[in-house]
């Protein structure tokens, strides 16, 4: 059974296509749940990872930095176990790690590690930022490796940008 989902992503339509076989093979841990299972469990997780976030933005905005990071660093957690669901963890995992994504994705794990650290353990609301910030970025780059030519176009963009900021 193959279920398709056409998204659009920057205008290009791409076809994403999820093997329900395979991720209920790939996930022993959930053998039990149903497909429709499977997305209500994506969307509950999702839909919390963005309440975590969000209430972390709050945080940021009322200048709480440890609560901010650690809150901040949760939500992404949740949203990116989220997917698991649909794909299965060892797909994602695979995937996520792929040769292209790789770097992206340690800097991105490392960091999350890491802003909950310097939030919980080291107390130093400065480095939990910069390493949230770094975190976002890694994840921003590990997203645009799922589009064609989309780091390509992003580092376009920012040396055109560059180059503004430089002749103003």
């Amino acid at each position: 059974l193959k279920l398709q989902f056409l998204y659009f992503i920057g205008g290009m339509p791409n076809l994403l296509s999820l093997n329900v076989e395979e991720a209920e093979e790939d996930s022993s841990l959930f053998k039990g749940l149903t497909w429709q299972d499977r997305v209500y469990c994506f969307i509950g997780c999702m839909v919390l990872g963005v309440l975590c976030s969000v209430l972390s933005y709050i945080s940021l905005l009322t200048r709480h930095m440890i609560r901010y990071s650690v809150l901040m660093s949760l939500g992404n957690t949740i949203s990116l176990l989220s997917t698991g669901f649909l794909v299965g963890f060892k797909r994602q995992a695979t995937t996520m790690f792929h040769e292209k994504r790789r770097v992206a994705t340690s800097v991105y794990l490392l960091c999350l590690v890491g802003t909950v650290a310097a939030a919980l353990l080291v107390h130093s609301p400065l480095l939990a930022i910069v390493l949230s910030f770094i975190q976002y970025c890694a994840l921003v780059w590990y997203g645009l490796s799922y589009i064609p030519y989309g780091r390509e176009m992003a580092l376009t963009c920012l040396k055109g940008a560059g180059g503004i900021c430089v002749n103003v």
